[in-house]
């Protein structure tokens, strides 16, 4: 049986080729709603699909957008791809995720690779703040890049983050505020934009001396490195900071362990919010990151004329999300 063709959806909504066309390539401008909405059944009812090869030819696009993640080992880089693939899905378009392996130079060829494969835009999260910023900057000059939850030195273009300064602040405050004063940072991955920012806050807010573990990486296991360093210093630490949420997954587990009462004897944040955190005894207090609007005003970015994209960062505000690892009338 032979697959339907846009001629034979056209001829089934009793429109022309042309208004087929725009309606199904997602540009039905000028078309009327009715026949906009005939020739969607149309389509439906034939088991019409859209030859996207064709119209890349034809119109020089593919509908597709890529992204680059540092790994896909850490749970929020999966929810940051999610969010963004939701407002690109609505857009009519579709999102190819790559994963960095925390790596410049494999990022270098994962975004070679996916403009190769002709993308119409990028998403990149950099691996490094200062490492990523030559491969980023070439491949803005010759395509639409954005990044996002990150920046790198010299990329050449926007991108858009967290307040990270506003979040270390809003998890110190609100430790406080619990009677809790010893408080450390268990920190990871300096190298990347968002690991030195909230290095810095915590030390501006703590002072120089403040006690941190600093790691090499952002995983479950770092947090039960970070545990074991922890609980040997129990008696002068009363909270504990984490960089991310799978380094508080890990430190927790190893509180437990050691038999050290979290909130009862340390409290724990995390920093991402991701859903595991809902999940664990205790669930773990979290900063939540606005990744819809985030995304929303990274893809409006992507799709801007070129002078739009200029080397900068514009940040989002953070929210604390309480629950019971740092609330001791829980």
């Amino acid at each position: 049986m032979t697959a339907p063709r846009l001629l034979d959806v056209a001829e089934a909504a009793g429109v022309s080729r042309a208004t087929a066309s725009r309606v199904l390539a997602g540009t039905p401008r000028n078309v009327d709603p009715e026949l906009a909405r005939r020739v969607e059944e149309a389509a439906r009812r034939l088991g019409y699909q859209a030859n996207h090869s064709a119209r890349a030819l034809r119109t020089g696009t593919t509908g597709a957008i890529g992204i680059v993640v540092p790994t896909l080992a850490n749970p929020y880089f999966v929810q940051l791809a999610d969010a963004i693939a939701q407002h690109v899905r609505a857009a009519g378009g579709t999102l190819m995720v790559s994963d960095a392996a925390n790596d410049p130079a494999i990022e270098a060829e994962q975004i070679d690779t996916l403009l190769a494969g002709r993308v119409d835009g990028l998403f990149v999260v950099p691996v490094s703040a200062t490492e990523s910023g030559p491969a980023l900057r070439s491949a803005a000059a010759r395509h639409p890049v954005v990044l996002f939850d990150r920046w790198a030195t010299g990329s050449g273009t926007v991108a858009v983050t967290l307040d990270n300064a506003a979040a270390v602040r809003l998890l110190v405050d609100h430790l406080e505020q619990t009677g809790r004063h010893r408080i450390a940072l268990v920190a990871a991955d300096q190298a990347s934009s968002s690991g030195a920012e909230r290095l810095a806050a915590f030390t501006g807010l703590q002072g120089e001396g403040a006690t941190t573990v600093l790691l090499p990486n952002f995983t479950t296991d770092a947090g039960r490195t970070a545990g074991r360093r922890i609980v040997e210093q129990r008696d002068r630490i009363d909270a504990v900071v984490c960089g991310a949420d799978v380094l508080a997954v890990g430190l927790v587990s190893t509180l437990h362990r050691s038999s050290v009462a979290v909130p009862g004897k340390i409290a724990v944040t995390g920093f991402d919010d991701t859903e595991i955190l809902e999940l664990f005894d205790p669930p773990i207090t979290s900063i939540r990151h606005p990744l819809s609007a985030m995304a929303e005003r990274a893809l409006t970015l992507l799709q801007a004329p070129a002078r739009e994209r200029t080397e900068r960062v514009e940040r989002f505000q953070p929210q604390l999300v309480v629950r019971a690892s740092t609330d001791t009338g829980s």
